[in-house]
């Protein structure tokens, strides 16, 4: 059980932290179903995530090197980028 600070902060107790693997600094979403509150945990992006982002395009090595790098910098841009 945990209380509601004047922040609207809410305690998420060690077993379900540990459960769900939950750390600081981690994206939580939720979600309303049923007159209940779901609380899930939005998965880290790791440089990993981008592997064969440039798969079935027809470029020269220069070309498609530049092409990753565009594709990187906007999902870096739009999403962030965390160790993880």
């Amino acid at each position: 059980m945990s209380t509601i600070t004047k922040k609207g902060q809410v305690t998420i107790p060690k077993p379900f932290r540990e459960t769900l693997q939950i750390k600081e600094g981690d994206s939580l979403m939720f979600e309303m179903k049923d007159g209940m509150l779901i609380l899930k945990k939005k998965e880290r992006k790791s440089i990993l995530n981008l592997g064969g982002i440039a798969r079935g395009r027809k470029v020269g090595v220069g070309d498609e090197r530049e092409f990753t790098k565009k594709v990187v910098a906007k999902r870096v841009a739009k999403e962030g980028l965390k160790g993880g």
